[in-house]
């Protein structure tokens, strides 16, 4: 049965260039395959205008400051400018058309005070500047040229700068350019508020960058202490976190639907290297974990009727994780939406296996948490547990039955940092018999747990048993 249609309740978008189309080459051929699932195609646009919301009047932060990663650069010497889709309505000249209004950040407190509904931006505070600088380093992480393209111009508007751009595609110190520093502590002062800790610094935009290194790279490793010492507040922290989440949701997605639709993921890795593998292990189990936050959760009595409809049903209200997403709404209601279109759609691939796909990629992705649930759910629906229990326990090597096998390689070839799948991967399993409709719902299902387990991993951790479960539960 197909889920809630909480897609409902957030706001169509007008915006007549689609992001993640041109992420992933524009083609007639993806063209056809995204238009198999038109539900998500909506939601995935709506969730990119709700995380970057270039007409809100948010003001550009300018801020550079230290960042933590240097090295090469892999990703320079692209274009600047391409006259983006700005949010709502088409782009009007070679770059975004943002809000360069001196908006002040003003929301720093709990989404319960926010100005706005589900599935329109929630104010936290965290400028279209800290945005975009996170999402260029995930895109220069993951070698994606459009991406990069596109985040680069969307940064450079919103600073009035290109040297913080140029030195993010090239891995360089934010704080090695002390006159670009103190342009932008002159603009920050001029165009920002205080927030609950304090005035905005200049070494915002590197927090938010370091942050999302670290969280593209190794999200077990992902911890809060950078940007808190920056000074985000909780719900900045978790805008920021969604930001980066979904940025690299966007870039694993933009890789398999290319994949489908040319052979060609286009991360420029090689397609004859070996397939990646996950390596299970003792801590893996179907066992009932408990999730600890570490910020606040929004208590269950500050949850108002939006919240309660972005999180559809008991399930979510009751479960500390939820409820820390619920400091940013926004983004929150839809991300619940593609959830549920991704994982309860009718037709294409079974349930069971794309609920192996979630728990391949929390593998490769070490979170404990999201494999448990998700091999529960797998275990549940396929009939029999051994076989889940053997691929928690030993990994790739012990999966069995060669349609499972080949599910989790092109899944697992989502996860790494850029995608190593390869048109090979999908090849096999269209001569296994598996519709372009069951791969499409196969890419969407793995790209978003390159989302769900930065979420899971950044804003808390794992310990004994657990009260809650998977709120899809109710749906199926």
């Amino acid at each position: 049965m197909k889920g809630p249609a909480v897609h409902e309740a957030v706001p169509k978008t007008d915006a007549p260039t689609d992001v993640l189309d041109r992420f992933a080459g524009a083609t007639p051929e993806l063209a056809r395959l995204r238009a198999l699932r038109p539900e998500l195609i909506e939601l995935e646009q709506r969730a990119y205008e709700v995380l970057f919301p270039v007409r809100t009047g948010l003001g550009p932060a300018t801020g550079s400051g230290p960042a933590t990663g240097s090295g090469p650069a892999t990703g320079s010497g692209l274009a600047t400018g391409s006259g983006l889709a700005t949010g709502r309505g088409s782009a009007t000249g070679p770059g975004p058309g943002l809000a360069t209004g001196p908006g002040p950040a003003t929301g720093s407190g709990p989404a319960t005070s926010a100005r706005t509904a589900p599935g329109t931006v929630t104010d936290t505070g965290v400028s279209v500047a800290e945005r975009a600088a996170a999402a260029l380093a995930v895109a220069v992480e993951h070698r994606r040229a459009p991406a990069v393209s596109h985040y680069r111009a969307l940064l450079d508007t919103a600073t009035g700068e290109t040297a913080t751009a140029d030195r993010i595609i090239a891995r360089a110190p934010l704080d090695g350019d002390t006159a670009t520093a103190a342009k932008a502590a002159k603009a920050t002062a001029a165009t920002t508020t205080a927030t609950a800790t304090g005035a905005a610094t200049p070494g915002r935009i590197a927090a938010a960058v370091a942050h999302a290194r670290l969280l593209t790279h190794t999200p077990a490793q992902g911890g809060l202490d950078v940007l808190r010492a920056a000074g985000f507040t909780d719900p900045q922290i978790v805008t920021v976190s969604q930001t980066i989440a979904f940025a690299n949701h966007q870039m694993q997605l933009a890789a398999g639907l290319a994949l489908l639709a040319t052979g060609d993921s286009g991360t420029g890795t090689d397609p004859g290297a070996p397939s990646t593998t996950v390596a299970g292990g003792p801590r893996y189990t179907t066992d009932v974990l408990t999730w600890r936050p570490a910020i606040r959760p929004l208590a269950p009595g500050e949850l108002g009727e939006e919240h309660r409809a972005a999180l559809v049903g008991k399930a979510r209200v009751d479960t500390p994780y939820f409820r820390t997403l619920g400091h940013d709404l926004g983004i929150l209601a839809v991300r619940t939406a593609i959830d549920l279109a991704a994982f309860t759609a009718e037709g294409g691939l079974p349930r069971a296996e794309r609920e192996l796909a979630a728990t391949a990629v929390s593998l490769y992705n070490g979170c404990v948490y999201c494999a448990s649930v998700h091999a529960r759910l797998t275990a549940r629906l396929h009939g029999d547990p051994a076989p889940v229990r053997r691929f928690l326990a030993y990994g790739s090597t012990a999966v069995l039955g060669r349609r499972w096998k080949l599910i989790t390689r092109l899944a697992t070839g989502l996860a790494p940092v850029p995608a190593t799948a390869a048109g090979a991967d999908v090849e096999a399993l269209r001569e296994l018999g598996l519709t372009e409709l069951a791969l499409v719902d196969l890419v969407h299902c793995a790209a978003f747990f390159g989302w769900a387990n930065r979420l899971m991993l950044s804003l808390g951790s794992v310990e004994g048993e657990d009260q809650e479960h998977d709120g899809r539960q109710a749906t199926e």
